[in-house]
């Protein structure tokens, strides 16, 4: 229960942070989306309802912060959360290489919902200004997943803790 209290809370302050701070150190080019790596972890090692909590409420958030198309990233990284499940059961999702890619092609799924829904409502084609950033965004934010896998898996230990130390005192 407590972990549905916390979600919201540590969404925006990873939204946050990834705005401001990767925005600053990355020049505002090519941040890395710390956001969409922790959907894809969550796909990975996470059960359903709280992935999906997780998804949710990461993508309400990234629309709110953002203001493109309202519902796009709620439905792209609800999206991308259950095909990252769907994947995990095939496949072994320890491994770096294959996290790093993975995550690379998630990245450029999610450019795709974003040229598509562009096009769709719009009439605009932003193929190309979204197409320059874009893949040397998705190789960053591929080559630095594996390490914050390790942090998200480190942050859900610690949390699972307190959750079950919390519940116990009741």
């Amino acid at each position: 229960m407590i972990y549905y209290l916390l979600v919201p809370i540590f969404s925006l302050l990873l939204l946050t942070i990834q705005f401001t701070l990767f925005d600053i150190l990355f020049l505002g080019k090519a941040a890395p989306e710390i956001s969409l790596m922790l959907v894809i972890y969550a796909g990975f090692f996470l059960d359903v309802a709280r992935g999906s909590a997780l998804a949710i409420i990461l993508g309400f958030f990234m629309d709110c912060m953002t203001g493109v198309v309202p519902g796009l990233f709620v439905f792209s990284y609800l999206l991308i959360f259950l095909f990252s499940r769907v994947i995990s059961f095939r496949v072994y999702a320890g491994g770096v290489v294959f996290t790093m890619s993975f995550t690379l092609v998630c990245v450029l799924l999610e450019k795709f919902l974003i040229i598509l829904m562009y096009e769709t409502l719009y009439s605009m084609n932003i193929l190309y200004d979204i197409l320059t950033g874009s893949l040397f965004q998705a190789v960053v934010t591929g080559v630095l997943a594996p390490a914050f896998f390790a942090l998200f898996r480190r942050l859900e230990v610690l949390l699972s803790v307190w959750e079950s130390r919390s519940s116990g005192e009741l």
